[in-house]
């Protein structure tokens, strides 16, 4: 098994990658080991210019290629990396004459990778209704479920073919012969949740949200677990609407990818919607008194009977959150429906589970912060500008273009991605190289490395003439300010989780964030880090590609054997023979 020492990694950081590559297009990656992550922001912006994050108006009618460089780390502008994931998103959603949105003509998994299963005449587009992480059901107020999408860019599907990593065997040995091997500039990945409605008879809000003819698995219920099953190979022709997406892509010296999330605003002309407090988001309402949780006496606010949203959106109780049920407590939302219990509802004939099984959901963090609920500036700014040029633009828009209708959520990166290695947590926890005791070689090691190295001193010497202990100075720093600490390893939004896709993982002690998940450790069945669940089959050695989940998407897909049961141990998953064609590490 292949490890790397973190001092040893520390010290293989230079230069590598250089210039900027295209959106849609990468050079081959020979099994690269040294990470360029110079900053190349070709200008810096001042002091006045730290809040104001623009949208440029050649993004409309039709979105320019994304320029890649490297964007400065704290203490300058994040703006960068919201406008990346800003422009990316409207790249993947421009309408082409049909109104069909490019995203839905990308790469999927089944075109990237090259399956051993025996083929079949077709598979539906959109599936795996359980999310990832707790692999739990999320139920609309119809009663239906939520379907997902999962998307590259060619630019991955080439990367994927250029390091031979189109089967099965390829991808399940990647952590043993290429550990070190990774994601180049300009690849994107996305994932999108989508909510099917009857096309006869639509929202009345319909012509604010993409939408898609599409087909969705047929759904069942195995008789001899009680829990549901879909089958992919059995397509169901559905109409479906996008709530949510995930865009997640790289910047030159950011092989962790950055993420960036949105999701739906049913904001009217002349109105403004620049953050979740403003109350046009339809998905899910956030806490009346904007507040965040208690994380020492109830993280998860299960003991709080406060009602999250008794008025609908934005006030109007005609109009209803799409995840949420009106009058619905802190303390009975973001709780996942218990599968066997749900799969009892379910009607096979319309697959539906019944609106009397909906699951409610509010966001946890208001502002996908953890230690305040005022959003970041630089997204307020920049949703707001990019609100201004769709009002410029919308002569010149076509009626079918609705990527104005959605609104970025937030985003999250490696703000020191010089800490980037194989077999990392990549998390501000007891494993970062800032938590340890200041005086040992591993801290002055990698605080040589990255900026702010005054304002650690500063910190600790605070701490010393308080008489405080020094190796508790960086976890409190971080508590207090977040990612915006300068002891914090990631950047951006540290709460971060889309309503729609990881619903009941917001707490501290579930996922809380994108890198909870995906990071460079052993991966196992429920797409989570062999850390966070023993009892789990581990499907993906440890390596640098793991902060994709693609690469273990398609394993499941391919030894369907090896997925989770519907609780947290699975003890059928080592003794079930898998497919021939699944010899898994």
């Amino acid at each position: 098994m292949t490890t790397i020492d973190r001092r040893s990694h520390l010290n293989l950081v230079s230069r590598a990658l250089s210039g900027a590559l295209s959106l849609m297009t990468v050079a081959s990656c020979h099994d690269p080991i040294k990470i360029d992550v110079t900053s190349s922001n070709p200008s810096g912006p001042t002091d006045a210019e730290l809040e104001d994050c623009p949208a440029s108006a050649n993004w409309l009618p039709t979105t320019p290629q994304l320029m890649l460089f490297k964007p400065n780390a704290h203490p300058v502008t994040e703006c960068p990396f919201y406008r990346g994931g800003w422009q990316t998103f409207l790249i993947a959603l421009q309408p082409d004459a049909n109104g069909r949105p490019a995203l839905l003509s990308y790469p999927t998994i089944d075109k990237v990778f090259d399956s051993a299963l025996p083929p079949v005449a077709s598979r539906s587009y959109l599936g795996d209704i359980k999310q990832a992480g707790g692999r739990q059901i999320l139920i609309d107020q119809n009663g239906n479920a939520i379907y997902y999408g999962i998307q590259v860019s060619q630019s991955y599907a080439d990367f994927i073919a250029q390091n031979d990593l189109r089967t099965l065997d390829k991808v399940v040995n990647v952590g043993t012969d290429k550990p070190r091997l990774f994601f180049p500039a300009g690849v994107v990945e996305f994932k999108d949740a989508w909510q099917v409605y009857d096309k006869k008879n639509p929202p009345a809000d319909i012509d604010t949200f993409v939408t898609a003819d599409t087909t969705i698995p047929t759904l069942s219920v195995d008789p001899s677990t009680g829990l549901i099953i879909e089958d992919r190979n059995k397509p169901i022709p559905a109409s479906a609407r996008l709530l949510a997406i995930h865009v997640v892509f790289t910047f030159p010296g950011h092989p962790a990818f950055i993420w960036a999330s949105f999701e739906h605003t049913v904001v009217t002309d002349g109105k403004s919607d620049t953050a979740a407090t403003d109350n046009w988001r339809d998905l899910a309402p956030i806490r009346p008194d904007d507040k965040i949780p208690d994380l020492l006496n109830d993280p998860s606010e299960r003991k709080d009977s406060t009602v999250i949203n008794a008025d609908g959106v934005h006030g109007d109780p005609a109009h209803a959150f799409i995840l949420y049920h009106a009058g619905v407590t802190a303390q009975d939302a973001n709780s996942p429906p218990q599968e066997a219990a749900l799969a009892k509802h379910f009607d096979a004939a319309t697959q539906n589970f019944g609106s009397d099984q909906a699951t409610s959901i509010f966001r946890l963090f208001p502002a996908s912060k953890s230690n305040e609920a005022e959003p970041d500036g630089a997204i307020t700014s920049l949703n707001s500008n990019v609100q201004h040029i769709f009002a410029a633009a919308k002569a010149s828009l076509a009626p079918t273009d609705r990527r104005g209708h959605y609104r970025l959520v937030g985003a999250q990166w490696m703000d020191k991605p010089e800490f980037f290695g194989l077999n990392e947590t990549l998390e501000n926890d007891a494993t970062s190289p800032l938590f340890q005791a200041p005086t040992s070689d591993l801290y002055k090691a990698a605080d040589g490395m990255v900026g702010q190295f005054a304002d650690r001193q500063a910190a600790f010497d605070a701490a010393k003439a308080a008489g405080q202990d020094p190796l508790g100075v960086a976890k409190a720093d971080v508590g207090t300010n977040g990612s915006d600490s300068v002891f914090s390893m990631l950047a951006g939004e540290d709460r971060m989780s889309s309503t729609a896709m990881e619903s009941f993982t917001q707490d501290t002690g579930a996922f809380p964030n994108c890198f909870s998940c995906h990071n460079t450790q052993d991966v196992v069945a429920k797409g989570v880090p062999y850390a966070h669940d023993t009892s789990q089959k581990i499907i993906l050695k440890k390596s640098l590609l793991n902060v994709s989940h693609i690469l273990s998407q398609f394993v499941l897909d391919e030894c369907p054997d090896s997925a989770p049961a519907v609780s947290m141990s699975c003890p059928q998953c080592q003794d079930t023979p898998l497919p021939k064609q699944c010899s898994l590490p």
